[in-house]
């Protein structure tokens, strides 16, 4: 991925990561009437943490670092090679991890993992940004 193609990406993410917060602070989704609204926050938050897997997949693969064993473990291998902080990991694992099986929570523990990913997946995407940055002006 060029460094134009992820700014471009960037800014989605951006408004999404900018939606989840808002929407999660300002509205009690798990209330019966926004459950239109629930339901498009999850869809966001798939969105959001398959982009910085795919993204960080990509770093991975372009920097030729070791393969990850999973995608939580994508999040591993970035922070061994600090392009991202190791202090975010848990929070990317978290949602990394609970992407395949969102299905299987309940809408209260999926809701916490949401909100306690959110913050990690916005400082994720900084650092994805500091790295293309940096990587462009190498070239």
């Amino acid at each position: 991925m060029n460094t134009d193609d992820f700014l471009s990406l960037s800014e989605n993410i951006k408004k999404n990561i900018h939606e989840v917060r808002t929407t999660t602070k300002t509205c009690d989704l798990l209330e019966p009437l926004n459950s239109n609204s629930f339901e498009r926050i999850v869809y966001l938050f798939q969105s959001i943490a398959r982009s910085m897997v795919d993204i960080g997949n990509g770093i991975i693969i372009e920097s030729d670092f070791r393969t990850p064993l999973n995608t939580a473990d994508v999040f591993i291998s970035l922070a061994e090679h600090s392009v991202i902080s190791p202090s975010i990991v848990p929070g990317l694992k978290k949602a990394a991890m609970a992407m395949p099986r969102i299905q299987n929570f309940e809408d209260a523990e999926l809701l916490e993992i949401i909100t306690n990913s959110i913050e990690d997946l916005n400082h994720c995407l900084n650092a994805f940004t500091k790295h293309f940055r940096t990587k462009e002006s190498e070239v």
